[in-house]
Order: C-alpha cells, then sequence, then structure tokens
C-alpha cells in the first residue's frame, strides 16, 4: 500500500507534539511544521493466533480473519530507517513494543501500554484507539539518560475505492494527543499537546 499522510493541525505545546510525531516515525520536521505531505509504503501481515486480541470480524454475513499493520515495515519506510543500517524490532505475536534506531543514532522504544480496537463492519469504518509510552534519550550531555513521553494515537478508517483509478483506497484520520510525564507515571488528565493527521492509503 502507498501511504499519503499530511499533519492537518496542532494545538497547545509545539515542542512536545514535534517530539512524539518523530518519535512516532515522523520523516522530517519539516515535514511537521510546514504541513508537508509524506509518502511512504506500508504493509498488512495476517493476525497472529497468539494474539490476546480475537482477531475475526464479520463482513458481508462471513467470518474473517482479519490483518494487522507491519509497524516494523512501515518504520522502516517512513522514518528512512533500514535494518542493514540500525536495528529494527517488533514481534507481531506480542505486538506491543517496537524498537528502532533512528538515522542519527537514538534509540527509541515505544511500548503500547493500552490498546482498544473497532472492528471492520459492513456499514462503518474501523479504528484503534492506543497509549504508548515512549523511551527516548535525553540527548546532550545527558545522551546516556532516558526519558519517558506518553501519547494516545487514535485512528479511525473508512474503506473506499479511488474515483479516479477505481483502486482499493483506505481513509483514515489519525489524532495525537501527548501527556506530563511525572515521576513515570502519565498524567492522562494533563494533554499537552494534540495533532490531526490526515491520511490514505492506495493499494498498489
Amino acid at each position: 500500500w502507498r501511504v499519503q499522510r499530511v499533519v492537518t493541525s496542532v494545538e497547545g505545546d509545539l515542542g512536545q507534539a514535534g517530539i512524539a510525531w518523530s518519535c512516532l516515525g515522523g520523516s522530517s520536521e519539516r515535514a511537521f511544521t510546514s504541513k508537508l505531505t509524506e509518502v511512504y509504503d506500508t504493509r498488512f501481515i495476517e493476525a497472529p493466533s497468539s494474539m490476546l486480541i480475537d482477531a475475526t470480524y464479520e463482513f458481508d454475513g462471513k467470518i474473517l480473519r482479519g490483518a494487522i499493520l507491519d509497524r516494523a515495515y512501515e518504520m522502516q519506510q517512513r522514518a528512512g530507517v533500514t535494518t542493514n543500517d540500525v536495528d529494527v524490532s517488533w514481534d507481531p505475536t506480542k505486538g506491543n513494543i517496537l524498537t528502532y534506531t533512528t538515522e542519527k543514532g537514538d534509540p527509541i522504544e515505544l511500548a503500547v501500554v493500552q490498546r482498544r480496537v473497532e472492528k471492520p463492519t459492513d456499514v462503518g469504518g474501523f479504528g484503534s484507539d492506543e497509549l504508548y509510552r515512549i523511551k527516548s534519550s535525553a540527548g546532550g550531555v545527558f545522551g546516556n539518560t532516558a526519558v519517558y513521553r506518553a501519547a494516545r494515537v487514535r485512528r479511525r478508517y473508512r474503506r473506499g475505492y479511488d474515483e479516479g483509478t477505481g483502486k482499493r483506497v483506505v481513509d483514515g484520520i489519525e489524532i495525537v494527543t501527548t501527556y506530563r510525564v511525572l515521576d513515570g507515571v502519565a498524567g492522562v488528565e494533563m494533554p499537552t499537546s494534540t495533532f490531526k493527521s490526515r491520511i490514505r492509503m492506495t493499494q498498489l
């Protein structure tokens, strides 16, 4: 699938929003601040049978097994990192932790600590609501010191067809909210920023 993604609005602490966007795979600071369209590839894989969440759903009167996003592949494509140069680690049978190293050599750990999934339906869309714990380095003279951040990522998708080409498309909206972290605890009642993105995935 070919992904086109663009930030449409940012509210609150621009710095916190930008850091979260970058840690979650954002390709460049300019794409965030100037609201440029990111273009990259992604793919889906069959949901592992060992998943804790039931991956089956009913569509058009049939019981189907869902697919999940290949998060390691998408991170490689979107953030511009490759397994030839850096390590991207993600186990789809567990799915909650992804680690990677940025092109600058900074280690990042993304851990989903809370997840809610909305399964596809015949008439509606589908989506997810995930709370992330983001671990990164402080940088500078404190480079070896770990910094923890928290962000909630909500996505809502709807399937369709491109009117011009007839190809299958998935249109989506992503809302990311960052939170203040005190003594290692995320204050979800204290959001620091919110940014929204528009996403379109087109089947290749």
